[in-house]
């Protein structure tokens, strides 16, 4: 607020009230901070493979092919055995199957009160250099039926002889055959 004299009269002065369809007059520092968020959401690692490490026992191959076409090869291995994919992301290197009913055969298995009959499969493809990918794969299970654990936090490796682990194993030996197994 400013004080006013305009001839006689001494008056309180106010900036004229924006109408609301006028628009915000922006100085330099808000272009430029406007800059910096386009800039920063443009640029910003944004995808679908999440920051997980493999856990431990989980099983690592070297195969002669990129990492995309091993995602997509092991994506149509999976469908094929009937488990339903929740993520996948070829560029990333990233595949990740829904619950699975190691029982019943049937996707959809995370509801179950057991927590030895559900598995998940998830792949993390690495490019080692050319024609060269490092496949981390593991299949987990529930440690116990805990909803108030976050997720990550309550997966095991299943067991050898477990079916998840069978199905996994089956699902690798025909990778290994199609893509060529080389020395990790």
């Amino acid at each position: 607020m400013r004080v006013s004299t305009h001839g006689s009269r001494t008056a309180l002065w106010r900036a004229p009230a924006r109408h609301p369809g006028a628009p915000y007059r922006y100085g330099a520092a808000g272009v430029v901070l406007l800059g910096a968020i386009a800039l920063t959401s443009a640029c910003g690692s944004i995808g679908a493979r999440p920051y997980l490490v493999p856990l431990a026992g989980a099983e690592i191959d070297t195969l002669n092919a990129e990492p995309h076409v091993v995602i997509t090869t092991l994506q149509d291995l999976v469908v094929g055995e009937g488990l339903t994919v929740r993520v996948s992301s070829p560029p990333e290197g990233y595949l990740e199957t829904d619950w699975y009913d190691t029982v019943t055969q049937t996707p959809g298995g995370g509801s179950s009160l057991d927590p030895r009959r559900a598995v998940r499969l998830r792949f993390f493809a690495d490019r080692l250099g050319e024609d060269r990918t490092r496949l981390a794969s593991e299949v987990v299970m529930r440690r116990a039926v805990d909803p108030s654990l976050p997720e990550r936090e309550n997966e095991i490796i299943a067991p050898p002889g477990h079916p998840g682990a069978e199905l996994l194993n089956r699902i690798l030996a025909v990778t290994r055959e199609s893509l060529g197994s080389g020395p990790t």
